[in-house]
């Protein structure tokens, strides 16, 4: 979302037309603004009139532009089960990370997601392996402890993480996640498997993006889907860039998003 960084009403109208196109049946946004006080989320400016309900998981506070909270947010259709926030670790003097969790209802059975944004700062390598090290212990212990919660005709669909990782495919911390040393829960990059075009999310050809930044013209954003619960369940089928389309000069956000269509067996 990039905040409300200027042009703010533009963006908004140009990701709110994209969001309409594409119909997506979740959305998941990072750096999402929702002031103390009165006043929405930007999560809930851009539902707006369009059948989505909003998740919102505080990361940190801001005092600037205004008072607000920062954080994590899902558009979503199906039916919510469950929400959680999970702290993730972070260094003293740098903005604290989350995670949001949330439990769909679908139509064969729950959704696990999550939807996170890693610390950015270059220095923070170990940070980011160490946050998503917390992710995947978060989602090993729900997904062992989930079908004792539910009736044991549910079935329980593979986790799907989504969000600004600030790494790229070959970093130590998508190791953790896609190649996990100790054996235990991994995941799937949806556009490695299925990517289409080029993968690059945070990209040169974006005006937003700071031509000195070293995550310069990398994929750092994914959507992951997890190998453990009834996997043959849910696979994926495409995967490419959205919202990643400027005019005159304005882009939707300062990264382009990802695009993944997954196919929901609906038959036992």
């Amino acid at each position: 979302m990039w905040g409300n960084h200027a042009p703010w009403t533009e963006r908004r109208a140009l990701i709110r037309a994209e969001l309409a196109r594409l119909a997506p049946d979740v959305l998941a946004l990072q750096e999402v603004l929702r002031p103390l006080g009165p006043g929405t989320s930007q999560a809930d400016e851009l539902a707006e009139g369009l059948s989505y309900r909003v998740c919102f998981g505080k990361a940190c506070s801001i005092e600037k532009p205004f008072p607000a909270e920062f954080g994590n947010a899902a558009l979503i259709r199906a039916p919510l089960r469950e929400q959680r926030l999970v702290k993730l670790p972070t260094p003293p003097g740098i903005e604290t990370r989350s995670a949001l969790y949330i439990l769909l209802s679908v139509k064969v059975g729950l959704l696990p997601l999550v939807v996170t944004h890693l610390s950015w700062e270059p220095e923070l390598a170990e940070t980011r392996q160490a946050q998503l090290e917390a992710i995947r212990q978060f989602l090993s212990v729900e997904m062992t402890q989930l079908p004792g919660r539910v009736p044991p005709h549910i079935p329980i669909l593979p986790p799907i993480l989504l969000g600004d990782l600030n790494a790229p495919p070959e970093s130590a911390a998508l190791a953790t996640l896609l190649a996990p040393s100790d054996g235990g829960l991994g995941f799937v990059d949806s556009f490695a498997v299925a990517g289409e075009g080029p993968g690059e999310t945070f990209s040169a050809r974006n005006p937003y993006c700071s031509q000195r930044d070293p995550a310069i013209n990398q994929r750092i954003d994914y959507i992951l889907l997890g190998k453990a619960g009834a996997q043959d369940r849910l696979t994926v089928r495409t995967s490419s860039l959205c919202f990643a389309q400027g005019v005159d000069s304005v882009f939707p956000s300062d990264h382009f998003g990802v695009l993944t269509e997954l196919h929901l067996q609906t038959e036992g």
